[in-house]
This record gives structure tokens, sequence and C-alpha cells, in this order.
């Protein structure tokens, strides 16, 4: 019946000359439309079974006639609804012929040729073998692979040690020992199952033939599979074609039975860390099912778990019957039939690989004519394809040559101590520093504040906390991976915006290097790396709501757009105008639920932080870190913001000119002229803001500093290049016949390379540091920076009695990344200002008194520290001269004061917490839903 196996050599088959007896059980339930093919199947082996015997499970079908057509009456069995499977094979032994040996078999599963013999081949070697088992291979397909053996994780989940649709090459056909094998074709010992007890009752379904070998092996029986056996299995009930199964829930009673059968095994010592273990996974389970929109099957993960729990007398006297029954060491039986017990977790590093690959594969999208154009033949998804890694996956190779240098170009910024420099703070210590600082309603900064803190610091703590708590490994990875996981965000979006791939490839590549080369990475500003990153995706969720308005589509846009607004607020204006210009040309009024959603959004995760920018403009140009990165007035001339750069170090100057060439050519080609001058329009409004916000400075009622417009120029070269690529697209196939114009295409192709390659070995050379830099925290001498656990905080004073003298108060080593949001405004300072001059001017102990209300109990100037301020402090009754490096010197305080209470906002803390319980909220509900099968 089934062609394509191979038999292989036949052995000497010396059961022959004294046939062992064997009993065949068909267990039945509605599978009319396989159990034909099963029947004919059996009947035509060449060693056929002694007896046999079915039993029908309260089919609705047909099944009982075909039953009937070919077998006798008297072997064939009544079942009620709801009999499992073990209880169906007792009732088809009861009143049975005694035979040594019982061959299960399902109403969807076909016996391969001779596998009857095969498996009693293997089976009759020792008596020790107690069960044996057939290879399952797919059927209808045929050639994909099953199980060959089976066992179980740590975790409940059933191990084959298969690839998803491996397909049948003999890689497996090597008899060995497992766990467990199926019941579809399993052939068992009838003394082994009586002596087992037969199949657990408590396991009606699911987990029963891993039960029934576990239970075998601590008993001392062998289960051996049997390759050379082939069994053709539909999974009728797995998969959901067999009409009525008895499992009404049947997420929750396969959690329940892999639960069960996990701790009703398991040894004495295991069984209280595997108890534990299977419940956190479950609720973790539940959380992840939540999130993907699945309230179902979260509860019935969570429902079939707590079931075991809520019954400890039934896991009791499961445990005791195994105990009293087992005659081998659990331990040996672990080591020799269960899986490592990593093996969870490398499916859990390989879920995460699918989801990467989502994001660097090739398009998933596939339009109904595109998917429509061939179908293909089962083989041909077996059959590899040949070629290099790079040919097979250029996108995914192109990703791991940046990720390679961008490693490169970050040489000497790789090591011990805080990432920082330019606009970049130092981390804080861990994590929990972001977490406190967000939800905290008083903020332990300089003389004191209760500022609302700044919405950026939420993922990076989310990002760390996944780091370990590792605060400066999440910065290290945002900004210098910043490049790669722009390109990732780029190339997804060049997916819709071309028709070609390799254009999409180029584009995606050559966007993330603009963002390496912008001058961003080197001069710390984080805030620009991740709205630079995060860009692309607002574009790609506005072109999805402007062509599919949907209230979830509006929330995704409104998360990204959140995410830049927080670390680069410019981000926000450059958004708003063309996305309500979108929505009113392309939309109108269905639509605008969507776009108001979408824009709100911010305003509402965000908080009192976003709405100080509607109240002072001037602090939109503010950007996570620094107000002023130390790299001069950043007042680019006009050609410089023409080619895409904003002023500063680290910024390739003139290895974009030929993106912008090749823009102004995309101009020429007039059948792409719609896509064109939208991406003209984009990259004109990129450069407007750019050439608005140049030479300008800004204030945000905390500090002032020269704006920063590299995020519009970078947007406004990238826009051109994607402008490039639209026209581009398809020119090889329309100029094929034509030798002059291919010879055009190709120097275009030419500059649209040598651009972008020239752009990389100008950041690999140079490299990502200066002012970036890796290094400790000096910002005050160490033992200074210790006594801020006493609460004690140090007066820096840095200038000249000539020059001016501009005073801090630092708390702990210095300021870290995130507290500079959350300064207290200039207005807080005055009466500090005034006691410092009169520090002086003329020195007293009262004017320390005072300064110690602040919390001050030292004083220190960096080197090189003026000579006068120096003999004038000197003077100062009450100050001590402490310790310092060369150059600098440092004094404490005699004299303590009570500390005035810092501000603290009641409020804050409510607030912060209303922010995370709503940004929950939205992510689940802007999540894309667990994808569910149709059959």
């Amino acid at each position: 019946m089934f062609e394509g196996v191979d038999e292989g050599l036949v052995p000497s088959r010396e059961w022959l000359a004294s046939p062992p007896s064997v009993t065949a059980v068909i267990v039945c339930r509605n599978g009319a439309r396989w159990l034909p093919q099963v029947l004919d199947s059996l009947a035509s082996l060449p060693h056929l079974p002694n007896a046999v015997v079915a039993v029908d499970v309260a089919s609705t079908d047909e099944t009982r006639e075909i039953l009937g057509r070919y077998l006798h009456p008297a072997s064939i069995r009544t079942a009620p609804a709801g009999t499992g499977f073990g209880d169906a094979v007792r009732i088809a032994l009861d009143g049975a012929p005694q035979t040594e040996w019982v061959w299960l078999l399902h109403d969807d599963s076909a016996p391969g040729p001779d596998a009857l013999a095969h498996l009693l081949d293997q089976a009759t070697q020792s008596d020790e073998i107690g069960i044996a088992g057939p290879k399952l291979r797919e059927w209808p397909s045929l050639k994909r692979l099953l199980e060959v053996g089976v066992t179980v994780t740590g975790t409940g989940s059933r191990e084959t040690g298969l690839e998803r649709g491996e397909p049948d090459q003999g890689q497996h056909d090597r008899p060995h020992d497992v766990l467990a094998v199926s019941t579809a074709g399993m052939l068992v010992r009838r003394r082994v199952l009586d002596d087992l007890g037969g199949f657990d009752q408590q396991l009606p379904l699911f987990f029963d033939d891993l039960d029934l070998g576990w239970r075998a092996a601590r008993r001392g029986y062998r289960v051996r599979v049997v390759p050379a056996a082939v069994v053709f299995h539909v999974e009728a009930s797995a998969t959901g074609v067999r009409q009525g199964s008895i499992a009404r829930r049947p997420r929750r009673d396969l959690r329940r039975a892999a639960t069960y059968t996990l701790l009703a095994n398991a040894s004495r010592p295991g069984f209280l860390w595997q108890s534990v273990r299977l419940l956190l996974g479950s609720v973790l389970r539940t959380l992840a099912l939540l999130v993907a929109k699945a309230p179902r099957e979260a509860a019935d993960e969570l429902g079939g778990t707590l079931s075991v729990y809520l019954r400890p007398g039934a896991m009791y006297r499961a445990r005791r019957r195994r105990a009293a029954a087992s005659r081998v060491d659990q331990k040996s039986v672990r080591e020799r039939l269960l899986p490592s017990p990593l093996i969870p977790y490398r499916h859990g590093l390989d879920a995460v690989g699918e989801l990467v690959n989502t994001l660097v594969g090739p398009a998933p999208e596939m339009t109904g004519r595109r998917a429509a154009v061939e179908a293909r033949d089962d083989d041909e998804d077996e059959l590899p394809v040949s070629g290099s890694f790079l040919s097979r996956h250029p996108w995914a190779a192109t990703v791991l040559m940046l990720a390679l240098v961008a490693l490169v170009a970050a040489r000497s910024v790789i090591g011990s101590g805080y990432l920082a420099g330019g606009a970049l703070l130092p981390s804080p210590e861990s994590a929990g520093a972001w977490w406190s600082l967000f939800t905290s309603g008083s903020h332990d900064v300089s003389i004191g504040s209760d500022a609302a803190a700044p919405g950026y610091v939420v993922p990076l703590a989310l990002l760390g906390t996944l780091f370990g708590g590792n605060a400066d490994l999440a910065v290290s990875v945002v900004l210098l991976a910043g490049a790669v996981l722009a390109a990732l965000t780029a190339h997804r979006l060049a997916r819709r915006l071309f028709a070609s791939p390799w254009i999409a490839l180029w584009w995606g590549a050559t966007y993330g290097v603009l963002v390496a080369t912008s001058g961003a990475v080197a001069q710390g500003r984080i805030g620009s790396v991740v709205a630079l990153a995060a860009a692309p995706a607002i574009v790609n969720s506005a072109y999805l709501l402007t062509t599919r308005p949907r209230v979830t589509d509006g929330l995704r846009l409104g998360l990204w757009l959140t995410l830049a607004t927080a670390f680069a607020p410019l981000t926000y204006l450059l958004t708003a105008a063309p996305l309500l210009l979108a929505g009113g040309v392309l939309l109108r009024r269905r639509g605008w639920p969507s776009i108001a959603t979408a824009l709100l959004l911010p305003w509402a995760l965000l908080g009192s932080w976003m709405w100080t920018r509607a109240l002072d403009p001037g602090a939109w140009w503010w950007e996570a870190g620094r107000a002023d990165a130390g790299v001069g007035d950043l007042d680019p001339p006009t050609w410089q913001l023409a080619l895409g750069h904003a002023g500063g170090p680290g910024a390739a100057t003139y290895a974009t000119g030929a993106l912008v060439l090749l823009g102004l050519l995309a101009l020429m080609r007039t059948d792409r002229r719609a896509g064109v001058l939208v991406a003209w329009a984009a990259g004109l409004w990129g450069l407007a803001w750019a050439s608005l916000g140049a030479g300008a400075r800004f204030t945000d009622g905390i500090s002032s500093g020269p704006a920063w417009v590299g995020v519009p120029a970078t947007l406004w070269v990238a826009a051109l290049a994607a402008a490039a690529g639209m026209a581009a697209d398809g020119l090889t196939e329309r100029w094929a016949e034509r030798p002059l114009r291919r010879r055009a295409y190709a120097i275009g192709v030419v500059l649209a390379v040598a651009g972008p390659l020239l752009a990389t070995g100008w950041w690999v050379a140079r490299g990502v540091d200066d002012p970036l830099e890796r290094g400790p925290i000096t910002e005050v001498p160490a033992y200074l920076a210790d006594r801020a656990a006493d609460g004690d905080s140090t007066l820096v004073l840095t200038g000249s009695r000539e020059e001016g003298v501009s005073q801090q108060v630092v708390s702990g080593d210095g300021t870290r990344l995130g507290d500079e949001a959350v300064m207290p405004p200039p207005e807080a300072f005055r009466d500090l200002d005034n006691d410092v001059r009169r520090l002086l001017a003329n020195p007293s102990t009262g004017v320390l008194e005072r300064l110690g209300t602040y919390g001050i109990q030292a004083i220190y100037l960096p080197a090189p520290a003026d000579d006068a301020l120096v003999d004038a402090l000197e003077t100062v009754p009450g100050l001590k001269p402490s310790g310092s490096p060369e150059g600098s010197r440092a004094w404490t305080f005699t004299t303590e004061s009570d500390r005035t209470p810092a501000p603290d906002s009641a409020l804050r803390p409510i607030a912060a917490y209303i922010q995370l319980g709503l940004l929950l909220v939205v992510t689940v509900a802007a999540a894309p839903g667990r994808a569910r099968e149709v059959r």
C-alpha cells in the first residue's frame, strides 16, 4: 500500500521457527477517512498478527460499518464516548486471545511493508525488551519524519530529536533504546503490559506512551525503537482533523498530562525542584500567551498545571505506585534515557533565532497573486539549497558584516569602565537606579529635585534588566550597535518600498552606515541613535496606518513614536505634520481615530515630561544626555547640511555626495515620479528642520547648549537614497536592450556602492572614539564619592576669579545618565550662588553652615586648580584640606548642619506607575495576535 520504504537487508529471523503470537488492537474514533487503508495495509503484511481486535469509541461516522466489512463481529468491541486510549486497549484485551505480544495501532496509523516482522526482529532478541516501536512518518506526505522514539524534557515537552519537517533519508535508522515509543505501532509484551498495570487511567489521551515507557524503564524493561519498521501516521487528534475529539480543551489536557507525568515519575530528591520549575514555567508561559493576546490558551496553560497541583492525593497515590513497582535506580534512567537539561533552553534560543529571522530574513508577506503563480510539490522544500551562505542569505550575511564592522570600529571603547563622553553621561551602577529614578518622587541629584524623570530611562531600564541589571552594557549595545539596529529596521521598510531585494538590501545597509557616520555615535548622542533606528519603523507603521486604518496600527505607530520622542523629542515634530497631511489626503474621516491615537499616545505615556516641551519650544531640541556635548558650536555651512552633516566630530563629510547626486538623478525617471517626489518631500522636510536648528542654541529649563540637527540631516540623505532606489527599481529589465542606458545604469550602481563603502571604510579607520571613551568616573575623588552613602554632597568649583567661577553640586561620584533631566532649575540655585560668592569674598563659618543645609560637606577644585581660589579657600574657617589628585585640591567640612529636606512630590510615583501600567496595556494591545491555524 505504501511505497518508498527501504526494507534494507532482511535478517535471518530465527523467531520464524517458533513464531510469537501477536494480537493487533486498533482503537477507532471517527476515523472512517483513513481506516480502510489502515486495514488494507494490515491485511497485506507478509507476517500477519494472530488476531485483530478493534475498539470503536462512539464513532458517529462510518467507522462501525467499515470494521464490519473487514472483521468478524466477535473481533469488534464498542466503548462509550469519552473512553481514553488506555481504557480502550483494556476493553479490547478483555476476552481476546492470550498472546505473547500486543500490537497497538490507531485508526489513522497504517503499517508499512513488513512492519510487524521488523518489530519482532528486535523485540525477540532479548527477554529484557518489553516494548518496541516503529519509526513514524507523516501521512500523507510519507517522507517526513514524525518520531524515531521519544523522550520528555524537564519542562514537559515531547522531545523527538528531529528538526521540524525533517525528511527521512536513513539518518536515524540505527535501532536503540529510548524512553518511550508512540502507541501508534507500539509492540508490547502482554506480560509486561499486565505487570505495569496497563496505561495510567489519569492519562486518557496525552503522554500515556511516555508514562508507560518511563514506568517500564524503572521496572527494568527495555524500550527499543526499530527504524526498519515504518508506520505512517496522520496524527488526526493532534492536528485537529479528527471530528469529535474527547479533549474539549486539548491544550489544557496536554499541559495537565505533561505536569502529571513529570511529577509522578520524578525522583524523590528532584520532586520539589521539578514542582517549582513546572509551576514557574507555566506562569511565564501564561504571561507570554497573554501578551500574545491568546487568553483562552493562557487559561488552558495555567489551568492544566494547577489541576495537578490541586489534587495532591492523586499525585501521592501515583508516586507511591511507581515507587513500589520500581526496580531500577531513577538516576540510571535519567542519565540513559532523558535529554539534557539544556534542551528546553536550546529550543528557547531557537525560538529567539526565528524571531530575529523575521526581522533579518526575506519578506514574510506574499500577495495572493504571487502565491498563486506556482504550486510546489512536497519534495521541493526538502531539497537543500546550494550555494554559499551569502548567496542563500544575502541580508543575513550583510547584517553579520555590519555587526563585525561595528565591532571593529568600537575597538577603542570596548573594555572595563564606563562608556561616556560627548553628550553621553556614564550609566548608573545598575538598571535598578533607572527604575528608581522613574518611580521616585524625590531625586538625590545636586541640591535635590522632584522633577519628572525622562521617559527614555524606561526602555533603558528594561534592556538593562534583561542584561542582568548591567546598565552600562545596555547603553553600550544601543549606542555601539545602533547602526546595525537601524539597518534592520530600514531593511524591513525597504522590503515594502522596493520590489528588488537587492535594492532593499542596499538601502537597508546604506541607512545603517549613514547612522554610524553621522557623528551621533562618536559624540555619544544616544538619543539620535535610537531615534534614527526607530525612524524606519515609524514610517513603516505610518504606511500601514494609511492603508488599513485600525486602532491597533495606531497603537503600534504611537509606541514607536513614543520611543523615538523619549530619546529625541524633535522626532515627534518631524512625524506629526507629514502624518496629518497623509491622513487628510489618503484617509479623510475614517482614519482619524487611528492617527489621533498615534499622535496622542506619546503625551499619555511620557506624561508631564512631554508636556514641558509644549510649554518651552526650545526643549524640543533636547536629546538624552548632556545638552552641551562639548564639541563646540554646531553651525555647519550650507554645503555640509546639503550633504547631511550636522557638524562635530565623527561625521564622514564627503562620503554622502554620491547619494545626494543619485537622489537628484532620480528625478529624471518620469514613470516613478510619484514615489520619487514623496521621498524628496520627506527629505526636504528633514532638511528644513536641519536648517532651522543649525547654529541655534536651546535651553530646556535646566541647561543649555547648541542644537544638534543630526536626526533631520541624516533623514534627508536617507530620503534621497530612497528616491534613488525607487528610480532604479526595475531599470535592469527595462534597459536590457539599450547598451548606452545599461552603461549609465552601471555607473549609477558604482556610485551607489562606492558612497556607502567609502563611508564604511572611514568608519572603521577612524573608530567611534573621541570624544566618546571608556574609563573610570573621575568627577570627584573616590573618597568624596563614598561619602554620598551618608547623604553628603560635594561642591565642585571650576574656573578662576578673573574669568568667573562655575559651581556644581555633585552627589556620589557624579552625574549619571538620566540625572541630567531631573536637575533643579536655575532659579533653585540663586541662594546657593550667593553663598558661594560670599564664601570666596568674605569666608565665615556661617557660610559653611548655610552650604551644609544643601547637604554639602566638601569642596573640590579639579585640576588645574586656580591659585587664587585655593588661597581664598585656605583661609576659610571650618575647612580641612584633604587628599586629592595632582593639580586639584579638596577640603572637607569640620562643621555639620541640618540638611534642608529635598523637594518631594507625592504624586510623581503615582503618575509613574500609571504610565508604566498604561505602557504595559498598550504594548499588549498593540502586539501581534497569536497566529491561529485555519483548518
